[in-house]
């Protein structure tokens, strides 16, 4: 593919992050506001406990094995299917792992009822089964506008049943719920795109490539889980479940859109980096313009969420959420940060020098697992957020060390495509900390605040990058509306 063609498909692929993202950030912002007014603190702790450990399995579960078959050239159809076998395999052994020790860890944590809740979102693992070979055969054909609508469709159908349930008194079980219907819409808008049917097969040659690969990348994963989840489990043992649940919506919202846009970007970045691997050019034009778009994405967001935390949190979550307020300015930036790290890892496991991000994740995760209980201790979650921000950003600052010699290229050409974006949101958030403090928390002071960020943003980035990234921006949001030849 020309470098032109790439730069577009690249940057266009990403661009459908930006709009899925807009549909999933509204549906999460609807369903905390709701469920917040509905559900208690503790409801939240529980919730979130089970989230952790179901992505605990879901990271064993995956086992690298999607990232195999993306990079295989040969025997697609059979690998597939062994897959496949290995992922039931997987999810029996998990099962009975999670029904075995889903009473200890309930008596862990002193909350009877996690027991069940743990078992029951198990079923998420068998659920997506269903439509695996779809998301493989989607993924390779690089599809990412039909699994942007996938997404979106999982979001909008967990906000309805959750909230649904929720008035009818389901407690934290209408989270739960809406978690295995949300799934459920998933697989089903997976199977509509592509309903190729691939059967369970097991080639013993194929299997071992398949777990030789994705060995390295499970550790990897385990990692990263640690890195994600390793701060909550801590919080709710060591300051309770009220105060989990109070850290968890801090966590939902401050690194939700860095979140959402990591598990795009990984599904975008990385089939189009294990295409272009032996051009070093190339993956740095990509990396670049992918780093540009997420940055303009992700930016406004972060720092206006992180200027009007407060108003923020009174308005929308209510004033029994206050303590959320500061770990959601400070998480916020976590997002971003996150969201453009995503990228570097992708074009490290894409030419073959996934060490760099194995440094990276021992590292991250011994400061996080040394660091957090003495600080939880001292400082209670406000610290923790503090903690777990400033090592993601001493992990940013370690890939592009790293990209300097990947790409034989300075630190400043590596991160130029961030500093437009990143000028514009300072400018954004000393604004609009000024102006959120002199008005009201109303729904109307902080809907004008956010419209008024918005457009200082724009102008500022059209001032800062000469009018470029605001033009590329606009000009890729009409692209991804008019489906592309073929697609």
């Amino acid at each position: 593919m020309p470098i032109d063609g790439l730069r577009h498909r690249t940057v266009k692929n990403v661009s459908f992050i930006g709009l899925s993202q807009i549909l999933m950030l509204g549906a999460s912002l609807l369903t905390a506001a709701v469920l917040a007014r509905l559900l208690t603190l503790a409801d939240f702790g529980i919730v979130s406990i089970g989230m952790v450990f179901i992505s605990l399995c879901t990271t064993i579960y995956d086992f690298g094995v999607l990232s195999a078959l993306i990079q295989r050239d040969t025997k697609i159809e059979e690998s597939i299917g062994t897959a496949i076998t290995i992922r039931w395999i997987i999810a029996s052994i998990a099962l009975v792992i999670m029904v075995t020790f889903s009473p200890f860890l309930a008596d862990f944590y002193g909350q009877p009822g996690l027991a069940i809740v743990l078992v029951v979102l198990s079923a998420n693992l068998f659920i997506q089964l269903i439509s695996f070979s779809s998301l493989v055969l989607l993924t390779r054909g690089l599809k990412f506008r039909q699994l942007a609508f996938c997404n979106v469709a999982q979001s909008l159908a967990l906000a309805g049943v959750s909230i649904t349930l929720a008035y009818q008194g389901f407690s934290y079980w209408s989270i739960i719920y809406g978690s295995l219907i949300g799934s459920a819409v998933y697989v089903l808008s997976l199977r509509y795109f592509e309903n190729t049917v691939v059967r369970p097969s097991l080639d013993k040659s194929i299997a071992k490539e398949l777990l030789g690969f994705g060995a390295h990348l499970l550790m990897v994963g385990i990692m990263g889980f640690v890195i994600f989840n390793v701060d909550q489990l801590l919080v709710g043992k060591i300051l309770g479940l009220a105060v989990l649940g109070v850290y968890y919506m801090a966590v939902r919202f401050g690194r939700t859109l860095g979140q959402q846009i990591t598990g795009v970007v990984n599904t975008v970045l990385f089939p189009t980096m294990a295409r272009i691997k032996d051009s070093t050019h190339r993956l740095m034009l990509g990396y670049t313009q992918s780093l540009r778009m997420i940055s303009i994405i992700t930016v406004p967001v972060s720092v206006g969420l992180a200027a009007l935390s407060p108003m923020f949190v009174h308005v929308v979550l209510g004033d029994k959420w206050s303590a959320a307020a500061f770990p959601i300015a400070v998480l916020s930036m976590q997002g971003l940060l996150n969201a453009v790290i995503t990228p570097a890892g992708n074009v490290l496991i894409a030419i073959g020098k996934p060490h760099y991000m194995s440094v990276q994740t021992t590292m991250q995760a011994v400061l996080l697992m040394v660091g957090i209980y003495p600080v939880a201790v001292a400082y209670g979650i406000n610290g923790v957020s503090v903690l777990t921000t400033m090592i993601s950003l001493g992990v940013f600052i370690y890939f592009l060390i790293v990209f300097t010699r990947v790409f034989e290229s300075g630190i400043a050409e590596i991160a130029s495509p961030v500093l437009p974006p990143v000028a514009s949101g300072l400018v954004t958030f000393v604004v609009l900390m000024f102006a959120s403090s002199k008005l009201d928390g109303s729904w109307l002071s902080l809907l004008g605040l956010a419209a008024a960020g918005l457009g200082i943003y724009i102008m500022c980035l059209h001032v800062v990058s000469r009018g470029r990234d605001v033009r590329d921006f606009l000009g890729l949001i009409r692209a991804s509306l008019t489906r592309e030849s073929g697609q």
